[in-house]
């Protein structure tokens, strides 16, 4: 079911069919671009949790630079992304699948293809990016107990004493 904001293939018919090739193979080339920039985002994750295992802080440190790097890079393709929604004659923050059926027969294999691998690479990131909260809320635990060890202080108190 299309939502009440898509206006299917209504605005988009005044786009001369000479342009829909581009606008179509732009817009799935700007999902693969974003895909690949998530699936970077994935990789990093995953060297940020070895640099944690390693007490590599000069790797975690480099991780965190390295994701700002691609979260900006990320943002750019989005602002592209949006651009072609409105080019569409959508709105600019249409959910994909909202995009996709409002194309109606516009919408080519290809396209829907990197709209499905676009979704699998953020539903893994998300779950690299819970695994990563984890680790590190792990990490800072037991540095803190470590601490209170060698300082020789009691477990830390409930309370405002």
């Amino acid at each position: 079911m299309i939502s009440s904001s898509v206006q299917p293939l209504r605005a988009m018919v005044q786009i001369a069919p000479s342009q829909w090739p581009p606008l179509v193979n732009g817009l799935a080339d700007a999902l693969s671009s974003e895909r690949r920039l998530i699936d970077e985002l994935i990789q990093i994750m995953r060297q940020q949790r070895e640099a944690v295992a390693a007490d590599n802080l000069q790797g975690v440190d480099d991780s965190v630079f390295a994701v700002q790097r691609v979260l900006l890079t990320l943002g750019e393709a989005r602002k592209r992304r949006r651009a072609l929604n409105a080019r569409l004659g959508q709105p600019e923050d249409i959910p994909l699948k909202d995009l996709l059926d409002a194309m109606g027969p516009y919408a080519t294999d290809d396209l829907r293809a990197s709209r499905e691998a676009l979704q699998g690479s953020a539903r893994s990131l998300a779950r690299e990016v819970s695994t990563n909260r984890q680790v590190l809320r792990e990490a800072l635990t037991s540095g803190e107990e470590l601490v209170r060890t060698l300082a020789d202080v009691g477990p830390a108190r409930a309370g405002y004493g």
